[in-house]
Formats: C-alpha cells, sequence, structure tokens
C-alpha cells in the first residue's frame, strides 16, 4: 500500500454566495484495493480519483438543499428599513440555487434541479406521507406543488 506522507489531501467546497457553509473533501486511500477516492467529511466514499466530475455532482447533490435553504432565509431577512429582501423569480440562465432558494420559501419545501433527468423535483410534506414532484420547468413545478396542496 503507497503511503503519503503528510495530511491527506483536502478541498473545501463550498458556494461564494453562503462561504461559511461547505463540506471538506479528502482524497483517501482505500486500504483494502490500494485505489484513492474522493471521501466527504462524513466518511462517505464520493467517487474514485479518476472520476472528479463524478465527486462534484455527489457533493453537489449533498449542499443543494442546504445551500439552497441558508439563501432562502437570508432572501426573507429584514434590510435596514424594514422590507424584505426581494426573492429572485425562476427564469432562464437564473442559477439553480436561486430559483431552489425561491420555491424553498414560497412553498417550504426541499426541491432541487435533477442533473441527470434534466427536471425540478420537490419533495412535499404532506399529512400522511411525501410526495415527490417534477416538472421541465420551475414554474411547472410550482403548479404541481399548489396542485398537491389543493389535494392533501
Amino acid at each position: 500500500m503507497p503511503h503519503y506522507g503528510g495530511p491527506l489531501p483536502l478541498l473545501r467546497v463550498f458556494d461564494p454566495a453562503v462561504p461559511g457553509f461547505g463540506e471538506s473533501v479528502t482524497l483517501a486511500s482505500e486500504s483494502a484495493t490500494d485505489a484513492w477516492w474522493y471521501r466527504s467529511s462524513t466518511g462517505e466514499d464520493l467517487a474514485p480519483h479518476t472520476d472528479p466530475v463524478r465527486a462534484a455532482e455527489r457533493i453537489t447533490r449533498i449542499l443543494t438543499p442546504y445551500v439552497a435553504a441558508a439563501l432562502a432565509a437570508r432572501a426573507r431577512r429584514p434590510v435596514r428599513d424594514g422590507t424584505a429582501l426581494p426573492i429572485p423569480p425562476p427564469g432562464p440562465g437564473a442559477p439553480d440555487t436561486d430559483t431552489i432558494a425561491y420555491l424553498h420559501a414560497r412553498f417550504g419545501v426541499l426541491c432541487w434541479w435533477g442533473t441527470h433527468t434534466k427536471e425540478w423535483w420537490a419533495l412535499i410534506p404532506c399529512a400522511a406521507q411525501w410526495r415527490l414532484v417534477n416538472a421541465p420547468a420551475s414554474e411547472t413545478l410550482a403548479q404541481a406543488i399548489l396542485d398537491v396542496h389543493a389535494h392533501s
């Protein structure tokens, strides 16, 4: 097994809009196979060292709900004159985090952009169970969320 003489390489991953929150990713060796893996701070193996794109996708999946919630909370925080900060509307070209924060603030649901499905998704708490809905655009996802609320 190769020996790494110093601390493991470490990468701090964060969204510049929420720099105080992020994830620390290390490059760690699997003792059984001598393979190197990107590993989250919780010990989850994200991807082999040969697949940094997959590791980045998994970190994005892990961090997006938390970053969106932080941005949504910030968007509702009043400014000095007592008015609320504006919430950016969803739209083409808007960063996913802005749209996620908007949907979370408006509906109180966990939502995300599916990088593989190329659709918007929302997890909606209902009285007896959770509902999962998806839509090709954020506006149609908003309507799907309203429909679930109307029927629960």
